[in-house]
């Protein structure tokens, strides 16, 4: 079996896993294609995300559909990732206005990490948990939250959030 192949059955063996051991995030495998699985659709409960800011007050959202797939033919070379999009909305300095994620200036373009880690990487990207995440996609969600620290890091919907405070290195 080639790397790649090897790769990608332990990453879906590891997404098993997490499904079933992650603790305050729900998250529950909804499709996967391919064999090994080269496509995901995953659903994220009890994740608390800021939907969009009107008048600078946030809508929170605690459900979130996340799409893993397009995994390049190199991969897992360090730096290349698949593509990491949710198909809900999401107001955040590092999600594209079509819920692609950027990690540009991250540490995913350098290393090699593997797909649990990636998809723990993204629930604190969405709570707000780890704020140092490079290069940001939506510089109005930047500067939003920049002005907003004391909302963070965001927790989850059911322990009512955002109690602590974070230091945001966005640029």
């Amino acid at each position: 079996m080639a790397t790649r192949d090897r790769r990608l059955e332990n990453d879906y063996r590891a997404l098993q896993r997490l499904c079933i051991q992650f603790e305050s995030v729900k998250i529950k495998l909804l499709d996967k294609r391919g064999e090994p699985p080269e496509y995901y659709r995953i659903q994220l409960s009890n994740c608390k995300g800021v939907e969009s800011v009107i008048s600078n007050t946030p809508k929170y959202r605690t459900e979130h559909i996340l799409i893993v797939g397009n995994f390049p033919k190199d991969y897992p070379d360090p730096g290349k990732l698949p593509t990491v999009k949710l198909e809900t909305t999401m107001f955040h300095p590092n999600v594209f206005p079509d819920g692609q994620f950027c990690f540009r200036g991250s540490d995913f373009e350098v290393i090699n990490q593997p797909l649990d880690a990636l998809v723990r990487r993204v629930i604190a990207m969405i709570q707000f948990e780890n704020l140092n995440f490079g290069v940001p996609a939506n510089t109005d969600a930047r500067d939003w939250a920049n002005r907003n620290k004391q909302l963070f890091p965001l927790c989850s919907a059911s322990d009512g959030g955002g109690q602590s405070k974070a230091t945001l290195n966005w640029r």
